[in-house]
């Protein structure tokens, strides 16, 4: 188990994993993948600072639209991403299930099976996993109801889990990760943070609600073997203190790390 950080690809950011003992990061790229163009640039910041790529993602794309346009467009960018992930090393890409459109979940299961089965086809030969996460953002797959419809029909899928969004939902993520343990391939450690009834931000990892100890007791329990990687998220975490942050981050969750 490794602890990353999401980076924003800049050769200090390479330059402060390195000096700071992270050996790997990750990148999420929103719509468009219009980094592809920087492989030879972002590859040289790897070998240059000795870190490697645990995962790339692909926010807000929508396989199971309605529009025939907008579901090829989706595959095509997703595509893209897995040939990166490729170029890079990074033996895993993150993505969604797609946005419910009013249609039946059952529905949006079967269509989603299909969809990410394909991208699963396009990425084995590839060296590349496929995993979906569990936030909002064009997925209406983010919580068990769905994952049951889902999961047991493609064994090849794996799961990004993000604690933060099932606190935020009042769902149990112990709970979750318990009965979906053994599926997940990459954690998030975003904080969360309630007061009051309502989310406040999402603070480092240590200065959060999350409970940091269960959760990695029960990635053991699991044994799990991937990678953890911080997100900074809050206004307040990510301009000027956006490094420091992570670094409080880092100390909290080094402690569970072995």
């Amino acid at each position: 188990m490794r602890i990353g950080f999401i980076t924003d690809l800049s050769d200090d950011d390479f330059r402060f994993a390195a000096e700071h003992g992270f050996p790997c990061v990750e990148h999420i790229s929103f719509g468009a993948v219009d980094i592809a163009e920087r492989t030879d640039e972002i590859r040289g910041r790897m070998d240059a600072h000795g870190i490697d790529f645990s995962m790339l993602a692909l926010f807000t794309q929508n396989y199971i639209s309605d529009s025939r346009d907008v579901a090829a467009e989706s595959f095509r960018q997703a595509q893209a991403l897995i040939d990166l992930c490729q170029d890079l090393g990074a033996p895993l890409m993150v993505t969604c299930a797609g946005e419910a459109e009013g249609r039946p979940l059952e529905e949006n299961a079967r269509r989603a099976v299909d969809a990410l089965g394909d991208l699963i086809d396009y990425g084995k030969p590839r060296g590349v996993n496929i995993a979906l996460y569990n936030c909002h953002i064009t997925n209406f797959a983010y919580a068990p109801p769905a994952w049951d419809l889902i999961l047991p029909k493609l064994p090849d899928l794996s799961l990004k889990f993000d604690p933060s969004h099932a606190l935020y939902d009042g769902r149990d993520n112990l709970a979750e990760l318990r009965d979906w343990g053994a599926r997940v391939a990459h954690v998030h450690a975003k904080g969360s943070l309630i007061i009051g009834g309502e989310r406040f931000e999402d603070p480092p990892p240590g200065l959060d609600d999350t409970r940091w100890g269960p959760l990695f007791a029960v990635l053991y329990h699991h044994d799990y073997e991937g990678d953890v990687n911080i997100e900074p998220h809050a206004a307040t975490w990510t301009g000027k203190r956006r490094h420091d942050g992570i670094l409080l981050a880092q100390r909290h969750l080094s402690r569970y790390v072995v």
